[in-house]
């Protein structure tokens, strides 16, 4: 089914069993909300915050899409083939429609106020700035091509009207860099709770193009049907007509202030210069609930994760005859990723290391891996790099590679990548050949186990 909202995605998450846990108890937005969010077993429940303290009648919600189980849910897939279909589903293209209104606009204020007082966001980590929207889809417009764009940006709230956004890559930091050339500023709308198609289509990897769709018709094409898209009160922009709360405004050109410390996904503190947003407008929806990401959490990786590795198999898969598998290691910030092959020899391992380091630039490292080890278990991989690498002859590393800007190891222009070849030596495939059981015996313990854990009794 097609989620046209949060609220429609949370209500089915309600429904099933550890899905959705909802918190009563009052909890502030200021550290206790991101340390609630983020205390949570691996794989665990999406978290609703119900009473959010200094806010009255907000609400706070958090990793939503945490797990492959919740964003195939989404996307109404089986998690077999959520890669697959999300990538074929990326590569189309199903235009949003405008309409007068919709639920974002059931409160609108133009009117100055302070973002600080009004809004719950979070603060996150003990020595962040204050706080930071994390799951805010910025949307803005080519000027010359009347395309859009969407994408998920940090953002700080400094004060009154003001927030700070860190706009590094295309193609927003080149239409900034077009407007604060002719003087002008660049109209930005931020939309927060949007519905799970929305946000996915946000991190996608997508090539800017006349001849490529635009992320708005990505989402489209995610969701299975249009996104509807409302005008904005101030600026000349359409945003999702059922989202949460919307924030508009223009950054101001040429001004440049200190943006941070925050705690970013790779665990630690940056700070940059960057441009200065003024909001002009904000509008949400009656009881509004507020999505946050916390950063370095299993959420942060998976809806990222998503777009770099449907996109990163797929060229894997063209370029290499005998590739099985990719997966990202959880708990590596997307840096380290595990690459099965079947190979006729090392030199071929290694070439495909090479290749899968060139294609994605978040990762450090990779480790190439036999199709009899499953990439997906981070064991697995362990015990085959401690067992099967050589170290003095099988971990090559390469100097002076481009780094990545949450990296706190690069210099900020260049590191060092590795690749750690955990494959069997061709001659000796014997020697390495890994002990496992009899096939029927597994088949008949997964069926013993099965039994017992869904309470039956074996007879």
């Amino acid at each position: 089914m097609a989620f046209t909202d949060l609220r429609e995605f949370l209500k089915v998450l309600a429904g099933l069993p550890g899905e959705l846990l909802e918190i009563e108890e009052p909890v502030d937005p200021e550290y206790e909300a991101a340390a609630v969010l983020g205390y949570r077993p691996r794989n665990g429940p999406a978290v609703l915050l119900r009473d959010v303290a200094r806010y009255p009648g907000w609400r706070i919600v958090g990793n939503v899409l945490g797990t492959r189980r919740r964003v195939a849910l989404a996307l109404g897939v089986g998690e077999e083939d959520l890669i697959a279909e999300y990538f074929r589903r990326r590569c189309s293209a199903i235009p949003p429609k405008e309409v007068p209104t919709g639920p974002v606009k059931e409160v609108v204020i133009t009117a100055p106020l302070d973002l600080k007082d009004y809004l719950p966001v979070p603060t996150f980590h003990e020595g962040d700035a204050g706080p930071y929207v994390t799951a805010g889809v910025c949307i803005a417009r080519d000027k010359a091509s009347g395309r859009y764009h969407l994408g998920i940006h940090r953002i700080q709230l400094k004060g009154g009207n003001r927030l700070g956004i860190f706009l590094a890559n295309p193609p927003l930091a080149t239409w900034l860099e077009s407007r604060e050339s002719c003087g002008e500023r660049l109209e930005i709308a931020i939309a927060v709770g949007v519905d799970p198609a929305v946000l996915l289509a946000a991190v996608t990897r997508s090539p800017v193009g006349p001849d490529r769709p635009d992320k708005m018709s990505i989402a489209g094409s995610l969701r299975g049907e249009p996104v509807e898209l409302v005008p904005c009160e101030t600026v000349d922009l359409r945003v999702p007509a059922t989202a949460e709360l919307v924030i508009e405004g223009r950054i101001v050109p040429g001004r440049r202030e200190k943006e941070g410390p925050f705690g970013e996904t790779s665990g630690y503190y940056f700070t940059f210069d960057n441009p200065v947003l003024e909001v002009t407008a904000i509008c949400h929806r009656k009881a509004p609930i507020y999505q946050a990401i916390v950063p370095g959490t299993d959420e942060a990786e998976t809806i990222v994760g998503l777009s770099s590795v449907s996109e990163l198999i797929h060229r894997l898969r063209e370029a290499l005859p005998g590739f099985c598998g990719f997966a990202l290691i959880p708990g590596t910030c997307g840096f380290h990723g595990a690459l099965s092959l079947k190979k006729k020899t090392k030199a071929e391992a290694r070439q495909a290391a090479l290749l899968a380091l060139s294609l994605d630039p978040r990762l450090k490292q990779v480790t190439v891996v036999d199709d009899d080890v499953d990439v997906h278990s981070p064991e697995d991989v362990t015990w085959a790099a401690a067992t099967r690498c050589r170290p003095d002859e099988d971990i090559i590393v390469l100097p002076r590679l481009p780094g990545y800007p949450i990296d706190p190891a690069s210099d900020g222009s260049s590191t060092a990548k590795v690749i750690v070849d955990a494959t069997k030596p061709e001659a000796e495939t014997e020697r390495f050949r890994r002990a496992v059981p009899h096939p029927s015996a597994v088949a008949k313990a997964e069926g013993i186990w099965k039994r017992h854990l869904q309470g039956g009794r074996n007879s």
